[in-house]
């Protein structure tokens, strides 16, 4: 071999290197941006995701107030059937509704069962039929469970929880926390245990206790 003929082939050697070195940087800097990619658009369906937990959540509010309103509105005062100035069920906010059994208290009942006292008998089940129908996320009665509560203490209202733990739901009810007025809503933060392990939204039609009393708030009168 001719010393011409070597210095080309350690020349063709080099290029052949540079060729192979450049290829591994193209390789590794596409890699880089399909993970940038998949990153983004994993993050734009969390973000998508969220919102409409958080859009549906407020229309199945709405929904619920709505049914409960139409039952206050239409029956506004107590049922007193013997005139004796006493409510016969001892509703402790009426007109609002009670249990399936005509009850109140600390038990709660399954917002499906809620009635309207004041209704005539056989219509007083204010959800009646499929709830899944008019509620668009809270009608997933596997994921979500939604109790009515209404005593004297805390008021008339409904807690909203989650069957299991879930990042986009602890985020969804931090950030509906802000959307509304301070007394009307409180959320309870997963608690690893118990009713709020999954993390609670509570919202009160009537509230009586808005200081000091279930999921006190701060900045609440």
């Amino acid at each position: 071999m001719t010393k011409k003929s070597g210095l080309v082939s350690i020349q063709a050697r080099r290029q052949a290197g540079s060729v192979v070195a450049y290829a591994l940087i193209a390789i590794f800097l596409m890699g880089l941006l399909l993970a940038a990619m998949t990153q983004g658009v994993k993050q734009s369906a969390n973000t998508s995701h969220l919102n409409e937990i958080m859009q549906y959540v407020q229309v199945d509010i709405k929904t619920i107030q709505g049914a409960i309103g139409e039952c206050v509105q239409t029956y506004p005062g107590m049922v007193d059937a013997d005139g004796n100035g006493i409510d016969d069920h001892n509703n402790p906010n009426v007109p609002f509704p009670l249990y399936s059994d005509l009850s109140s208290g600390a038990a709660g009942e399954a917002i499906v069962s809620i009635k309207c006292p004041g209704a005539p008998t056989g219509q007083q089940v204010i959800f009646s039929g499929n709830m899944g129908s008019p509620l668009k996320l809270l009608g997933d009665t596997t994921t979500y469970s939604t109790t009515y509560f209404t005593d004297a203490t805390e008021g008339s209202y409904i807690r909203i929880t989650r069957a299991a733990k879930d990042a986009l739901w602890t985020e969804a009810i931090s950030r509906l926390d802000g959307k509304y007025s301070a007394c009307s809503v409180s959320v309870v933060a997963p608690t690893g245990a118990g009713t709020c392990a999954n993390g609670c939204l509570y919202y009160w039609f009537v509230r009586r206790s808005p200081g000091g009393g279930l999921a006190p708030k701060a900045g609440c009168p």
